[in-house]
């Protein structure tokens, strides 16, 4: 890791600090410049040594059936912590940027209005929906899988 900032600057763009918006998104691009992925980041991550672990929030979808489901929900299951190596660490304007080791380029930045609305759906769904137990164990990023109600 290059600056020693960083960690800080993910912390505020991922809760949407001050002139940062309303939370992050992570694009993440191929190395010929192909999108592989653009979606919101839960507001918590966690760093060892040079791994970045974060959520990205997907698997949101309009439960249908039984009364008394949320409005909006999401797979739990599909929305696992992702481990990033990182290198060449770069922070550009609100940007954080750098390589993976497969050579991707990542890109953390203020969540704009692609992905804004899907994270305010993830908050309200955690903030909600889950129980305190399930948003606890969501928020230590440990685990690949899910298990239980919501996976």
């Amino acid at each position: 890791m290059t600056s020693p900032g960083w960690e800080a600057r993910l912390a505020a763009l991922l809760a949407g600090d001050g002139e940062l918006g309303g939370g992050a998104e992570i694009e993440v691009r191929d190395p010929d410049g192909s999108l592989a992925l653009l979606a919101p980041l839960a507001r918590h991550h966690r760093v060892d040594d040079d791994v970045v672990w974060i959520r990205p929030v997907v698997g949101g979808y309009v439960p249908a059936g039984e009364p008394g489901l949320p409005p909006y929900a999401f797979h739990l299951d599909e929305a696992r912590p992702r481990a990033l190596a990182v290198s060449g660490l770069i922070e550009e304007g609100e940007e954080l940027l750098f390589r993976t080791a497969g050579a991707q380029l990542v890109r953390i930045r203020p969540a704009g209005p692609a992905t804004l609305a899907e994270l305010e759906r993830w908050d309200s769904f955690c903030g909600v929906v889950l129980s305190a137990p399930d948003e606890i164990a969501l928020d230590r990023l440990w685990g690949d899988s899910w298990w239980g109600e919501w996976a």
